[in-house]
C-alpha cells in the first residue's frame, strides 16, 4: 500500500509502507559526492522504511556524516588504486552489501559497476554515464544525456521512483541547509553588509581552474567597502595565510575542520569559488554560489538552477579539461570588474 502526502513546492511524496535496501554508489570525488546527495536525500524522503548504504571511498567516508540514515560501506583507496589489490577490494566490498535488493550507481565507471554484480544484486540501476563498459553490468541502464552531475543524479533517483509508482524526486533541494553541523564558533560581525566567502584555491590536481591570485586581490579591494569579505584558506593555501589577509585587510575563516567550515560558510549571504569541492558545498548548504569557470564545463559541472550563476569568457578552447595547460587564458582573461558586478 502506498500513502500519499502533499509537499507544497517540493513533491507528492509516496511513503511506502515496506522498506528495500538500496545500495548507493559513488566512490569519488569529493565535488562529485556533495553532488548526488540530492538525490540519494529525495530516495530517502521518499521510501523513508529503506535501509541506504552508501558505498564510498574511505577518504570521503566523513561527507555521509550529517545524513544519519546513510550507512557508509567504505572501500580502501590504497587498495583500489593497486592493480594487485583493487580486484580483491571490490570483491570484498560486494560480500558486505550482498544481501542489497537494488544498487543505484551514481558513477558510472566500471569498479562500481562490479560490486553490485559481485554481490549478485539482481536490480541494478545506472544514471547514463557508464565508462569501461559498465554499462553492460547494470539490469536498468539509462540512456546518456549531456547534462550537469545534479541533473544526473536526480535524474536517476526520478527514474527510480517512478519505476515503484512515486514521482517526483528528480527535483534539487539544498539538503544541508538545515541539517544540525558543529559549531565554528564566531565568525561574522554584527550583519550590516551581505557577508562574502571568497576562495581562491583548488587541488593540485585542480590547479588549471584556480582564478589568477592578482584578480582576486584586485576583487577584494573592490568590495571589501561593500561586503564583509572572508578568505576561505584551505591547506593548499597555507602560504597565503602569512601575507594574503594583512595586504588586502580581508580576515581569514580560521583553521576549521570540515564540518565547522561549513557551518562558517552557511552563515554567508554569497561564496565566489572556482569549480571546487567548496563550491558545491556551497549549493548543497543552500548558500547562493558565484562560480568562476575556465577549462570546466559549464554544462557537466554547473549548477541547479536557483543555486547561482557562473561567469566565463567563452573563448574558443574553453571548456577543455587538459590539465596541462599552461596559458590559463580562459581565467586569465576573467575579469575582477565583472566578477566584482555579478557579487553585487
Amino acid at each position: 500500500m502506498i500513502r500519499c502526502i502533499s509537499r507544497g513546492h517540493h513533491y507528492r511524496k509516496c511513503q511506502v509502507a515496506w522498506g528495500m535496501d538500496l545500495v548507493l554508489l559513488r566512490l569519488s570525488a569529493l565535488g562529485d559526492i556533495l553532488r548526488v546527495m540530492p538525490a540519494w536525500a529525495n530516495l530517502h524522503e521518499a521510501f523513508p522504511k529503506s535501509r541506504y548504504r552508501a558505498v564510498v571511498e574511505n577518504r570521503h567516508a566523513f561527507l555521509l556524516e550529517p545524513l544519519p540514515w546513510l550507512e557508509p560501506v567504505v572501500l580502501q583507496r590504497k587498495h583500489l588504486s593497486n592493480p594487485l589489490s583493487a580486484l580483491g577490494e571490490l570483491k570484498r566490498v560486494a560480500r558486505l552489501v550482498r544481501d542489497g535488493e537494488t544498487s543505484l550507481d551514481f558513477h558510472g565507471i566500471l569498479k562500481a559497476a562490479l560490486i553490485p554484480k559481485f554481490a549478485g544484486i539482481p536490480e541494478r540501476w545506472g544514471d547514463g554515464v557508464t565508462k569501461e563498459f559498465a554499462g553492460t553490468l547494470q539490469t536498468h541502464p539509462m540512456t546518456f544525456r549531456h547534462q550537469t552531475r545534479y541533473s544526473q543524479a536526480l535524474r536517476l533517483a526520478e527514474a527510480f521512483g517512478l519505476s515503484r509508482g512515486v514521482p517526483g524526486l528528480g527535483r534539487f533541494h539544498p539538503v544541508l541547509k538545515d541539517v544540525p553541523l558543529p559549531d565554528s564558533g564566531t565568525i561574522w560581525s554584527e550583519r550590516t553588509k551581505p557577508r562574502v566567502v571568497l576562495v581562491p584555491g583548488a587541488s593540485r590536481r585542480g590547479a588549471i581552474k584556480r582564478w589568477p591570485l592578482r584578480h582576486w586581490i584586485t576583487l577584494a579591494r573592490w568590495l571589501k567597502d561593500r561586503c564583509d569579505l572572508r578568505w576561505s584558506l584551505g591547506p593548499e593555501e597555507e602560504e597565503l595565510r602569512s601575507w594574503l589577509p594583512e595586504t588586502t585587510g580581508v580576515a581569514a575563516l580560521p583553521r576549521l575542520e570540515f564540518w565547522q567550515l561549513a557551518s562558517a560558510l552557511r552563515q554567508a549571504d554569497r561564496l565566489v569559488a572556482p569549480d571546487t569541492g567548496l563550491l558545491h558545498l556551497a549549493v548543497v548548504l543552500g548558500v547562493p554560489v558565484l562560480g568562476l569557470y575556465g577549462s570546466s564545463d559549464p554544462v557537466v559541472a554547473g549548477l541547479p538552477e536557483s543555486a547561482g550563476r557562473i561567469l566565463r569568457t567563452g573563448i574558443s578552447c574553453a571548456p577543455c579539461r587538459e590539465r596541462a595547460c599552461q596559458r590559463r587564458q580562459c581565467m586569465e582573461e576573467l575579469p575582477p570588474d565583472l566578477v566584482a558586478a555579478a557579487v553585487l
